[in-house]
């Protein structure tokens, strides 16, 4: 790892998923140069619990027996993850810390090559030493860096060793996470202290290396964090000047702008501060809104339409192009306030065409008046709560002490994964919880993150996004019923249509006698469209006790009946490889769940695929177009969701926030081991039970 140009792949290959230098993978044990392994060796290599017992039984000394070079039983229960052979043989008195094989390494060594947690965990626990060195002067920390697990190297970090601590070529983590593309493991070194600065015996900093790799995540992370751009290596390069002589230019400037830098690494001066951007952003679309209803209004209808089309476009180009300088899809548009401000502006609207127009000339109307006034009151309100509301917060820990006692905890339970630690918050993760990559916190009860309310719904703000939802679809159906009845009372019957319109002779009649309120009811009509088929998922998923994230993900969850954390292996949580689903904007899910794939090839059409899915996720509909989620729907069942307990009380639960069940989702890590089919009982009980089968079980000796 010397020089980045003799180990980058020639242009158009694909990229290794796993550490390509053969310095690394030297000392992966191989089959044994001997004739025949002894006994104990082969038991322990095959996990033979039951030879390695009568083995031990006979003669405990064999645990610790080596071969000609050094390796000793429990290497090779330790590399093969067999965790009862691993405690069997320490129990018998096996040197925790024998060093043997090409590479004299110990056993937790030959275990963090391949990321298992567990090993490691009951390594350490029996005073395994992380800091200790191979030949090449790597300690546990390089290796588990080496393997792109994440949880390991977490648990790794709340141990005694050097974060920046360098191997033999002046290496550190951090560098090697750089350049192997792992954009979780460089966040999780960078929030444990590593530091951007250092260099390695070639004058190569973190930044150097992944440019090397040409990942834009782990390029945007580094500047995020400080790094230099224009360090020089030993032959004088910046990063940039590296990344255009290793064709990583389109990485590097996407890095540059995602972190709000111009192509040369200085920061990029927005058109105005941050407070007043999120304030032009939310108010765009209510005056452009006022310029389209205005040239519908003012020309004929296929003149009209066709620069209002052009308005919408140019509206949408000032927000992303201008205000946030961002990917219409990415994060920096979905977490602004811009869907927002498109439901305030068409609110704004609707309510100023009623006062001003429809409550006036529908004297006769006077129940659907009222209850239009109702409907948007509360639309407006729920609207407002829906934004301004706390989702719901997951508690974090108090001080370093209680986090590694959490870490320490759930890996000696074998429940260190993504679903129950979160990564990025650093905090023990409750059941049913999420970390949302827009708002960048883990959230109560999650149910989705929603832009058009900018926030995310969970368990403290998802009855007033109902509310909202059913507000707005009665308000609109009013608000078109009453917008009938006033052209009916006031449009003469022989007014005379546009020659040019091409709809019946009535409605021509009502377009050209008031064209902009009949642009603002088409305009509120079109909501109906998704909005409805929001309501009713929402509405169904009360009655089922479920959220559009658990729906979404029904067979990953333990407790809804899927495959639980016992499939998440010993490495917990590992970064997506090419053809593994990732987040939106390829951003990796440090909750280890798949979410909407990225783009999944070149060219036009892969881009078009992503839009699409883009625009199905803006709209709350890709959870019913996707056939895994489809299959998920159609094998669910009550009897595999401990907290479906029949629509009334599910109802019940949803509109109490817990309190039906007896449950605080802020602080709920486990299912009860009775589950909730009884109402009362003791609280603590229902928060720390142990967990029923499906659920977050503690992963077996056998099973890891």
């Amino acid at each position: 790892m010397s020089d980045p140009t003799s180990i980058v792949p020639p242009k158009g290959a694909v990229a290794p998923t796993e550490v390509a230098l053969e310095t690394i993978q030297a000392d992966a044990p191989g089959p044994s140069t001997e004739p025949e392994l002894p006994e104990i060796f082969v038991a322990a290599q095959r996990g033979d619990m039951s030879t390695l017992t009568k083995l031990l039984a006979d003669d405990s000394s064999l645990a610790n027996g080596k071969d000609l070079q050094g390796i000793t039983p429990l290497h090779w229960a330790a590399i093969n993850a067999h965790m009862a052979a691993c405690r069997l043989l320490l129990d018998n008195g096996a040197e925790v810390d024998a060093k043997g094989g090409d590479l004299v390494a110990t056993p937790m060594q030959w275990a963090a090559r391949n990321g298992h947690l567990y090993v490691i965990q009951l390594l350490i626990s029996h005073g395994a030493d992380p800091s200790l060195e191979d030949a090449q002067g790597y300690n546990t920390l390089h290796l588990v860096t080496h393997s792109s697990a994440v949880m390991p190297l977490l648990y790794i970090l709340h141990q005694p060793v050097a974060v920046d601590h360098p191997d033999t070529q002046g290496h550190t983590a951090l560098m090697w996470a750089a350049y192997q593309g792992d954009a979780l493991s460089v966040q999780l070194l960078l929030s444990h202290g590593a530091s951007v600065h250092a260099r390695d015996h070639s004058q190569l900093t973190a930044l150097h290396w992944a440019v090397v790799r040409g990942n834009h995540l782990c390029i945007k992370r580094l500047l995020d964090a400080g790094a230099d751009v224009n360090s020089r290596d030993g032959q004088g390069k910046t990063p940039r000047e590296m990344a255009t002589e290793l064709k990583s230019e389109g990485p590097w400037r996407r890095a540059c702008r995602e972190a709000k830098r111009t192509e040369d690494g200085r920061k990029r001066k927005s058109v105005l501060n941050e407070r007043n951007t999120k304030i032009a952003v939310f108010l765009v679309p209510t005056l452009f809104f006022y310029l389209i209803f205005s040239t519908i209004s003012l020309l004929t209808w296929y003149t009209g339409l066709c620069l209002a089309a052009a308005e919408f476009f140019g509206m949408h180009h000032v927000v992303t192009k201008v205000l946030l300088d961002a990917p219409p899809s990415s994060t920096a548009v979905t977490g602004s306030p811009y869907f927002s401000g498109i439901i305030f502006g068409s609110l704004f609207f609707v309510g100023w065409e009623w006062v001003t127009t429809v409550v006036r000339s529908t004297s006769g109307y006077a129940v659907t008046n009222l209850l239009f006034a109702l409907c948007f009151l509360l639309c407006c309100y729920n609207f407002f709560r829906s934004v301004t509301l706390d989702p719901g917060a997951c508690p974090k820990p108090a001080d370093e002490a209680e986090l590694k006692s959490i870490i320490e905890e759930l890996a000696s339970e074998g429940r260190l994964n993504g679903q129950t630690f979160c990564v990025v918050c650093m905090a023990r993760k409750p059941l049913r919880s999420k970390h949302c990559r827009v708002c960048d916190r883990c959230t109560a009860r999650f149910d989705h993150h929603c832009p058009w309310v900018w926030n995310c719904v969970g368990i403290s703000n998802h009855r007033q996004f109902i509310i909202f939802l059913i507000s707005l679809v009665l308000g609109v159906l009013c608000f078109d019923y009453l917008v009938y009845a006033y052209f009916l009372q006031n449009v003469p019957a022989d007014t005379v249509p546009a020659a040019s319109c091409i709809l019946p002779t009535t409605l021509c009649s009502w377009t050209s006698q008031k064209p902009f309120i009949t642009s603002v009811s088409i305009w509120a009509t079109l909501q109906l469209v998704w909005t409805s088929v929001l309501l009713v998922a929402q509405l169904w998923q009360v009655t089922k006790q479920v959220t559009t994230f658990e729906v979404s993900n029904l067979s990953r969850f333990g407790f809804m009946g899927g495959r639980g954390t016992s499939a998440i292996g010993q490495e917990g949580l590992t970064h997506p490889r090419q053809g593994q689903h990732m987040m939106g904007d390829d951003e990796p899910n440090p909750d280890g769940i798949g979410g909407h794939p990225a783009a999944g090839g070149p060219g036009q059409r892969a881009q078009h695929k992503n839009t699409a899915a883009f625009l199905l996720q803006l709209l709350g509909l890709d959870r019913f177009t996707a056939k895994s989620n489809r299959r998920a729907l159609a094998r669910s069942s009550p009897n595999s969701n401990p907290f479906d307990q029949g629509v009334w009380r599910n109802c019940l639960d949803f509109w109490t926030t817990g309190r039906e069940l007896g449950v605080e989702y802020g602080s709920l890590y486990d299912v009860p081991s009775g589950g909730f089919a009884k109402k009362g009982g003791d609280d603590g009980n229902r928060r720390k039970g142990k967990g029923r089968k499906g659920g977050y079980e503690q992963v077996q000796s056998e099973e890891v």
